[in-house]
């Protein structure tokens, strides 16, 4: 089992796990986190959880940061 985070895009987009790298977060918390097309801007989907690993497409992106307003 590993522990993810669940972030979405967009209000009703899928949703995409990521590593939190230790931080807690909370539902629509506004996070930082690395994707393939560099750092982008999401919302909080899923807290921190334990998913199966089969359930993962590994690598696991990470989370970089909690966002802040001039994120936004």
């Amino acid at each position: 089992m590993t522990e993810v985070i669940g972030v979405r895009f967009k209000k009703v987009g899928k949703v995409y796990y990521f590593d939190p790298c230790g931080i807690q977060v909370k539902n629509e918390m506004p996070v930082i986190v690395e994707t393939a097309r560099g750092l982008e801007y999401g919302e909080v989907a899923m807290v921190n959880s334990k998913v199966e690993d089969d359930k993962i497409i590994q690598p696991l992106k990470k989370l970089v940061r909690i966002a802040t307003p001039a994120d936004t």
